[in-house]
């Protein structure tokens, strides 16, 4: 009894050690790339226009034209990994510890972002096809999903943010990540209705944010920069 006691003892030392070996700045540096990865493969997928070179002068306007649907697609794709970059650099700010579920976590939100160029590419192409702007839609949000419950699993009894972190600014930083996804989600249905409308309920992750930030923002950052003990 007592030399199991002692191997439990020894393995939870090695654990307790592994963990204090995960090196926040390594996944922060490898989240970074594959986001950019993300965001550049986006560039590299826009077609050229394919014009005989004697018809170049009289057709690239035309042609340029017809991709200007693929050209606003990536735009709006880039603003959104854009966006959800700086969100996951955000809270790894607030993180200050790590363990092997969060490292999970990660590579799950790293893999759906690398995938997102598939349904990017897809919306650039078919625009106006409910089908495609619901994947489209559902993509976005499941890697927003995703990030929320990293977000949700770091600060949930304060697992892996400072002791002393407010419930004010954690509240404040669910609500916000939640924001983008849940919107996303929402419109997913409403692209089977009118694909018009399911594109124009994504403003409203602009509306909501602004809100969050009017009502928590300035509140909730002052007592982030000065916690107070709990």
């Amino acid at each position: 009894m007592e030399r199991n006691t002692e191997v439990v003892n020894e393995e939870k030392t090695i654990e307790n050690k592994i963990k204090t070996l995960i090196d926040g700045d390594r996944i922060v540096s490898f989240s970074d790339a594959v986001f950019a990865f993300a965001a550049t493969l986006l560039v590299l997928k826009i077609d050229l226009p394919s014009i005989p070179a004697n018809l170049i002068e009289s057709q690239f306007l035309i042609e340029f034209t017809k991709l200007i649907p693929q050209y606003l697609a990536n735009f709006l794709s880039f603003l959104i990994i854009a966006y959800y970059w700086r969100l996951h650099h955000k809270l790894f700010i607030l993180i200050k510890r790590y363990d092997n579920v969060l490292i999970w976590i990660n590579t799950l939100i790293l893999i759906f972002v690398s995938f997102l160029p598939f349904p990017i590419d897809l919306f650039g192409e078919y625009p106006n096809v409910s089908i495609v702007v619901g994947f489209y839609s559902i993509s976005l949000a499941l890697v927003g999903f995703l990030i929320l419950t990293l977000w949700i699993y770091s600060s949930w009894g304060h697992r892996l943010v400072d002791k002393s972190l407010s419930y004010q600014v954690i509240k404040y930083h669910t609500l916000y990540v939640a924001a983008a996804p849940a919107i996303f989600l929402l419109s997913t249905p409403l692209a089977y209705i009118d694909h018009v409308i399911a594109k124009v309920s994504w403003v409203m992750v602009i509306v909501v944010i602004a809100i969050l930030n009017l009502v928590y923002g300035s509140n909730s950052f002052t007592k982030r920069n000065n916690p107070q003990p709990e």
